[in-house]
């Protein structure tokens, strides 16, 4: 016990923790739109077309008038309806426009989802104890989200470096990914997975310290914290209850 407590590293007070990447907001759409200006540009030029050619077609707005308000009606067109049969055909017409507005919809986020799939991937690792963190290791590159719980273990096991593996229970939990922006202005789709340890690794028996690593910091290096300075993050903190439980 007294071996790991002298081989454990001091905390250090005044480590810079890096920044918090801002989420991606408005501007996803504008993305998205040039997106699908460079993949698509063909599919935009039909698209408009066939909208203008629907703004066209809806010039006479009294066809969907049911038969005995155009009988009252002052103006009636050679297109209205003068009878119920003639009137559900109108509204078939009508009924489409609105199915072909779902498509595009369906379509805009069929090209949202593949944009964002084609987006550079990070991803963030907290590990707890007994509810406290242990092991914070944000925004790592990730080449794939099929293997997050691997890559996760792995960069828990550079962190700590002391050649032994560590002993997490099954109890693993990942969230829904979202955009950030980088400090260099790169958009990336950000992953966060929590790991509860059954024990501590070595070097952190017997204190109150939490490993520490940021990769958008200026200094990339693994730091050793105080568990109250970790907690001070929200990102730490928001994973507080779901690893007590």
């Amino acid at each position: 016990m007294k071996e790991n407590a002298m081989n454990a590293l001091p905390a250090i007070p005044g480590c810079d923790l890096g920044p918090d990447l801002k989420p991606f907001g408005w501007r996803e759409h504008l993305e998205i739109f040039l997106h699908i200006l460079k993949r698509h540009g063909v599919k935009v030029v039909i698209m408009i077309s066939a909208i203008l050619a629907v703004v066209i077609a809806l010039h006479a707005w009294n066809e969907l008038y049911p038969p005995m308000q155009i009988q009252n009606a002052t103006m009636v067109t050679s297109v209205s309806p003068t009878n119920w049969a003639g009137w559900l055909s109108n509204l078939q017409s009508y009924l489409a426009v609105g199915t072909f507005f779902v498509a595009l919809f369906v379509w805009y986020g069929e090209i949202r989802d593949e944009w964002q799939n084609e987006l550079p991937k990070r991803m963030s690792v907290f590990f707890f104890h007994a509810g406290k963190p242990v092991i914070v290791c944000r925004y790592v590159w990730l080449a794939g989200a099929e293997d997050l719980r691997a890559w996760g273990q792995q960069v828990a096991a550079q962190a700590v470096d002391d050649g032994r593996k560590l002993k997490f229970g099954p109890d693993v939990k990942t969230r829904v990914p979202d955009l950030v922006i980088g400090l260099d202005g790169t958009v990336c789709k950000h992953y966060a997975v929590r790991f509860r340890l059954k024990e501590l690794p070595a070097l952190l028996k017997d204190t109150h310290n939490c490993l520490y690593q940021n990769f958008e910091a200026v200094d990339k290096d693994v730091h050793t914290i105080s568990v109250e300075k970790a907690m001070e993050l929200g990102v730490v903190a928001d994973w507080k209850e779901t690893a007590e439980s």
